[in-house]
């Protein structure tokens, strides 16, 4: 998946359905528990959809040494979605405070960094063994 258009439709086919739970749960039905996980569901595949196609271009022009890399757009689309639900919950909850953002959001960068420090070290046998 070489295409940043591939990336664009694999965006739409998440954003799409996401953002029509999104409205149909906020406009049509009271927030009771059941809905409250359908939205925090819908809202996932929403940001999922809406972050993929933008990773997919940061790391096509950041990364020229590389091509694009699916299982790094895929978990950085997914980890954005599960801090965004994370903080959600937690402003939901009434706990949300800037320490708490800073935190999650902090964690979120640093286990990237650290996912991708561990993808650029390779193995080379017989090398201080």
């Amino acid at each position: 998946m070489k295409n940043v258009f591939t990336y664009f439709l694999l965006g739409l086919l998440f954003a799409v359905p996401g953002g029509a739970g999104l409205y149909y749960l906020v406009m049509y039905t009271q927030p009771y528990l059941r809905e409250r996980w359908l939205f925090y569901l819908a809202l996932f595949f929403f940001v999922c959809g809406i972050m993929l196609p933008f990773y997919a271009l940061m790391n096509r022009y950041f990364f020229t040494w590389r091509r694009i890399n699916p299982p790094t757009v895929i978990r950085e689309s997914v980890g954005t979605a599960l801090i965004v639900d994370l903080l959600l919950w937690f402003q939901m909850g009434r706990v949300l405070t800037p320490t708490i953002i800073l935190i999650c959001v902090g964690g979120g960068v640093l286990a990237e960094i650290l996912w991708r420090a561990r993808e650029a070290v390779e193995f080379r046998s017989g090398i201080d063994d």
